[in-house]
């Protein structure tokens, strides 16, 4: 059983650095405010609702005005935050903690991580179905379109530049597209971290569903990333795919509570030195 534990453990900080490697990655792009230390990050971005904190390691003497001192910028701003807290953060009532200072959790994701020994689980892939690299800015755009339709997200055009042009420089991000006979049916992110890599944005449009093509481009990611070097790859999972992940090998291993602070609710309770 304690071996097990430590596995789970040690599976829940994977998860944890990948989500802080990805979140600086996508939102620490230049006009952006990142505060960061030993203990936590955070990033204010251009888009509000992108603000994050996350990888919040706090004293248990200080927690309080931890929060505080992390949460100052966003109140002083009066934009709204995102605080994840996950298996590794600290201390470990720090989700109560939030709550007393005014933030409300709104909903859990599932840490997965899947090693890399070769094996991806026994669900059928498809065999009509090809998952190509999009690198080309034509391909990149493509991607683009397929992957927020499968989020239905097309309405949001500020994630449109975001998705395109992150990660093309440094080569941290793998721009996944699945066609069929030509035609873009989904697409998915392989991001290459500083240890670990990352499974995001697996969107594929409802016109071709229960067709195996998220199953390919999982399958896709997993060979990628094992080719890369990497021991594991690791997502977060919303409730409803996470029965789907486990039949592809991966477990579970821990929760990550997402909380929001939003303008009006709560107040200062430590001024800053």
């Amino acid at each position: 059983m304690a071996q097990g534990s430590l596995r789970m453990d040690a599976g829940a900080c994977l998860v944890s650095e990948e989500m802080a490697q990805y979140f600086l990655t996508v939102d620490g792009q230049p006009g952006t405010y990142i505060l960061g230390d030993a203990s936590a990050s955070s990033v204010r971005a251009p888009q509000v609702d992108r603000n994050r904190i996350f990888r919040a390691r706090l004293g248990g003497d200080t927690t309080d005005q931890g929060i505080e001192r992390l949460l100052l910028p966003f109140r002083r701003a009066a934009v709204p935050v995102t605080w994840y807290v996950d298996s590794c953060s600290r201390p470990n009532d720090l989700a109560t903690r939030l709550v007393s200072h005014g933030l409300e959790l709104r909903y859990f994701w599932t840490g997965m991580a899947h090693p890399l020994d070769g094996s991806a689980g026994a669900e059928e892939a498809p065999s009509d179905i090809t998952v190509v690299e999009a690198v080309s800015a034509d391909e990149r755009e493509q991607w683009m379109h397929v992957v927020l339709e499968g989020f239905g997200l097309t309405q949001f055009h500020d994630l449109e530049s975001l998705l395109t042009g992150t990660g093309v420089l440094s080569g941290r991000w793998h721009r996944l597209m699945a066609l069929q006979d030509g035609t873009p049916v989904g697409g998915a992110l392989l991001f290459a971290g500083d240890g670990v890599a990352g499974l995001h944005w697996l969107g594929v449009p409802q016109m071709f569903r229960k067709r195996g093509v998220g199953i390919l481009l999982s399958r896709e990611a997993l060979a990628r990333a094992a080719r890369m070097g990497y021991s594991h790859l690791v997502l977060q999972a919303n409730p409803d795919v996470v029965q789907l992940y486990i039949r592809l090998g991966f477990d579970s291993v821990g929760d990550i509570a997402v909380f929001d602070w939003r303008p009006g609710i709560g107040a200062l309770t430590v001024e800053p030195d």
